[in-house]
C-alpha cells in the first residue's frame, strides 16, 4: 500500500527538532519535559515555554538504570532513568525542568533519584474522582501556573491562555477526526502509523503538529472516499502507554493478521479526549480531572469508556495491554476483562517489557486470539 506523505513528513520533522529547540533555547526559551498527560501543556505554552514528551521506551538503557532501582519494576520507569543517567537522549539534556507526576508508586520513588540528576517539578495526581479531589487538583494547577511563570519570567494572561486553549482544543479536535476515519472499514490506516503519530507528534510544536494532522486527514478522508485501507481482525488496544521505541505488540499483531484501529492508552484516547470547555485555570483544571487512568480509584468510567470505543472504532476485540511490574494496570485489567467478558467483546490480557525473549510466545498467543474471533 501507499505511504502516506504525512507520516513521512512527521518524520522529516522529528530528524530536525532536536536542532530547532538547540536554537529555540538558545534564544531563551524554556523547555519542559513531562512523563504524563495530566501534565496541563497550556499552561507551559502560555507562558512562552515549550513541552516536550518525554518516557523511555527502549531496552537498551535499563541495564544502566538498575544499577539504583530494582530490577522488578516497570520498564517504562527504569528506561526513563536510564536515558537520564546516560546523557544519551537530547530530549532529557535540553529540558530546563522535568514534570514529573504521581500517578504510581514506581515512579514516584524514582523520582526521588531523579532529583539528584535533574531540576524537577512534581505534580500530586489525586486518585478519587469528587469533589475534594477536585479542590485539591486545582490547586495543585494553580501552583504549576506559578512555577512555570517563575521559571519563563513570564506571566500567563487571559489573551495567550485563550490563544493556547483555542489552539490545543483544535489540536484535539483533529485527532478525534482521526478516529473517526479509522473506524472505517477498511480502515486508511494502520496500527503502525497511528502509533508513529501518536509518538513522534509529541515531541514538536503545537503549529507542526496541527499542520501535520490537517494533512494526513487529508489522505485518510481520501482513502476512505476509495474504498481503499486494511483489512483484518479489529483491535482495540487498552492499557498501559507505548511510549517513543516501543512498537512491539502492534508489529506483533499486525504480523499476525491483526489490523489496531484504536488505543485507549496515554498514547492514544487519553492523550486527546474532552476539550477544554472555558478559558480559565478552573476550566483546564476541569479537562484534565477528567483523565481516565488506572490510577483512579474504582474507575467505572475507564470501563465505560473502552467499551464505547469498541463500538465506535467497530473493533472486533481488545487486546489488554500491560508492562511488566505495572500493577496500577494489571490489577485493573482482571476487572475491566470481567466486565468485557460480561458484555460478550473478546479480550486478552498481554503482560511484557521491552525485550524480545517473549517474542514467539506472545506471537502464539496472538495467533490463537485472533482466530478465535
Amino acid at each position: 500500500m501507499d505511504e502516506l506523505k504525512s507520516i513521512k513528513k512527521i518524520d522529516d520533522f522529528y530528524f530536525t527538532r532536536k536542532k530547532e529547540l538547540i536554537f529555540e533555547k538558545k534564544g531563551g526559551k524554556k523547555i519542559f519535559g513531562k512523563f504524563c498527560v495530566f501534565v496541563p501543556t497550556e499552561i507551559i505554552e502560555a507562558s512562552g515555554g515549550i513541552s516536550v514528551g518525554l518516557c523511555g521506551g527502549k531496552e537498551s538503557t535499563i541495564a544502566t538504570a538498575e544499577e539504583d532501582l530494582p530490577r522488578n519494576i516497570c520498564p517504562l520507569i527504569k528506561s526513563s532513568y536510564g536515558f537520564i543517567k546516560e546523557k544519551n537522549c537530547p530530549y532529557f539534556e535540553l529540558a530546563d525542568v522535568i514534570v514529573g507526576e504521581t500517578t504510581c508508586d514506581g515512579k514516584k520513588k524514582m523520582f526521588e533519584h531523579l532529583m539528584e540528576l535533574s531540576n524537577l517539578y512534581i505534580i500530586h495526581l489525586p486518585h478519587f474522582k469528587d469533589e475534594r479531589s477536585y479542590e485539591l487538583w486545582l490547586k495543585e494547577v494553580h501552583d504549576f501556573k506559578e512555577y512555570v511563570e517563575k521559571i519563563t519570567g513570564n506571566k500567563i494572561t487571559d489573551e495567550k491562555l485563550k490563544e493556547v486553549i483555542d489552539r490545543e482544543n483544535e489540536e484535539r479536535k483533529l485527532y478525534y477526526r482521526v478516529y473517526e476515519l479509522r473506524k472505517n472499514i477498511p480502515t486508511p490506516i494502520n496500527g503502525m502509523d497511528s502509533l508513529k503519530l501518536f509518538q513522534k507528534l509529541s515531541l514538536l510544536k503545537i503549529q507542526d503538529r496541527i499542520k501535520l494532522l490537517k494533512e494526513l486527514i487529508l489522505e485518510l478522508e481520501k482513502r476512505v472516499e476509495n474504498n481503499y485501507g486494511y483489512y483484518g481482525k479489529r483491535i482495540m488496544i487498552s492499557g498501559c502507554p507505548m511510549v517513543f521505541g516501543n512498537t512491539k505488540i502492534v508489529d506483533l499483531i499486525e504480523e499476525v493478521g491483526g489490523i489496531v484501529v484504536g488505543e485507549e492508552t496515554c498514547t492514544g484516547t487519553r492523550k486527546f479526549e474532552n476539550l477544554v470547555n472555558g478559558y480559565s485555570i478552573e476550566d483546564l483544571a476541569k479537562r484534565y480531572f477528567k483523565i481516565s487512568c488506572a490510577s483512579g480509584f474504582n474507575n467505572k468510567i475507564r470501563m465505560e469508556r473502552i467499551k464505547e470505543l469498541v463500538n465506535e472504532q467497530n473493533a472486533d476485540g481488545v487486546i489488554y495491554y500491560t508492562l511488566q511490574y505495572c500493577h496500577t494496570f494489571n490489577i485493573e485489567g482482571v476487572l475491566i476483562e470481567k466486565e468485557l467478558k460480561k458484555e460478550g467483546i473478546p479480550i486478552i490480557r498481554i503482560e511484557t517489557d521491552y525485550s524480545e525473549n517473549d517474542i514467539e510466545q506472545l506471537r502464539t498467543r496472538l495467533e490463537a486470539f485472533l482466530e478465535m474471533i
